[in-house]
């Protein structure tokens, strides 16, 4: 198994690596080995919206995210904000929910040397350009 092989490198420091499509039988082997572990939502098949609020109630959200697919079957784009409304009915509070969609990924991809922070949502104008930098954009 993957998990294995990653396990088995001394190279690599499991706090650094995503396992992604994880789901209720994979996310526990992920995250007692150190890894962060990624939710792929699909609308009817895999991880739905529903089953990823199930896995986040039954084991937490210390190092996993949530992302949508768009592959080569159906997919949903706006699967996270679905899921996100899925929260919101099931009661969980909201800095729960910006834990999961925005806090973890953060804290994840900010571990890259090459990760630009900005120092606000607010920074980033409307037309996506960032306030204060020079863009070489026409």
């Amino acid at each position: 198994m993957i998990i294995d092989m990653l396990k088995g490198d001394s190279r690599i420091d499991p706090s650094r690596v995503l396992v992604d499509h994880v789901e209720e039988h994979t996310v526990r082997l992920a995250l007692d080995n150190g890894f962060w572990c990624g939710m792929t939502l699909y609308p009817t098949t895999k991880c739905t919206p529903q089953r990823a609020v199930d896995i986040l109630e039954m084991y937490g959200t210390e190092r996993i995210m949530a992302n949508s697919a768009g592959d080569w079957g159906k997919s949903d784009p706006l699967a996270v904000p679905e899921m996100i409304l899925e929260m919101r009915r099931r009661g969980h509070a909201e800095e729960t929910i910006r834990k999961v969609v925005y806090q973890n990924p953060l804290s994840f991809f900010r571990q890259s040397n090459r990760w630009q922070d900005f120092s606000s949502p607010a920074d980033v104008q409307q037309n996506g350009a960032v306030k204060g930098r020079v863009s070489a954009r026409a």
